[in-house]
């Protein structure tokens, strides 16, 4: 089989695995990550507005 031809039909094949693992993880915890960054966010309120120049 020529490589040109692999990785032609690997290209999508692969992106749609990608996309399919991130749905599934975004179905499964959906609403946990919001949580975890707005906590997260809390915490560190202004952190970056600390710098000096």
């Amino acid at each position: 089989m020529n490589e040109t031809l692999v990785a032609y039909l690997l290209g999508p094949a692969v992106m749609l695995l990608v996309c399919a693992a991130l749905w599934a993880v975004s179905r499964r915890g959906r609403g946990v990550l919001e949580k975890r960054i707005d906590r997260w966010l809390d915490a560190h309120r202004g952190f970056w507005m600390h710098h000096k120049h």
